[in-house]
């Protein structure tokens, strides 16, 4: 008899659903956040790269080097942190006569390597086609999140934020 009463007792039922959904809820709304916020990073290098290369395409700004090119991207991107420190720039000439595109993934920063190679950075000449492919190394907030989890990173777990970029130099 004592064991039907304990079996119709409801004290504690909603502990079952509780943790049953909570996680559920939890894992969709960080999921939704984090690929939120790497949207919008995301957004903000291809804008700071879009209109660092428009200047450039103008004539308005010549960087000579990639420590220019970084300052000058992370000025007009929000949410940068440590831009210049996270991002690896690449300029590359294309030949327009075979129109051979650079081949493999766009390079970014090792942080295992204490030396990095230098990528290569040069202004072309008048009428030259440039490549300009740009990464971005960021830490994602909660690495468990599943979607996160899914994405493509790099021996310290940071994902890659990339933006490409073409132009012309002018005569």
């Amino acid at each position: 008899m004592s064991q039907l009463i304990w079996w119709r007792d409801q004290s504690g039922s909603s502990t079952i659903e509780f943790v049953l959904w909570f996680p559920l809820f939890m894992t969709l709304f960080l999921t939704s956040f984090e690929l939120s916020y790497y949207g919008m990073r995301s957004v903000f290098l291809e804008r700071a790269v879009d209109m660092t290369v428009r200047e450039m395409r103008l004539g308005i700004s010549r960087p000579q080097n990639t420590g220019q090119f970084k300052t000058q991207v992370c000025e007009k991107t929000l949410l940068a942190g440590t831009c210049a420190d996270d991002l690896m720039v690449e300029l590359i000439l294309v030949n327009q006569a075979t129109w051979n595109m650079p081949k493999g993934n766009i390079s970014c920063i090792d942080r295992n390597d204490a030396m990095q190679p230098l990528p290569a950075f040069g202004g072309g000449g008048g009428g030259d086609l440039m490549l300009l492919r740009v990464c971005w190394l960021k830490r994602p907030f909660f690495a468990t999140t599943p979607l996160v989890m899914g994405l493509p990173r790099d021996a310290n777990g940071e994902i890659a934020l990339t933006a490409v970029s073409t132009y012309v130099n002018e005569p």
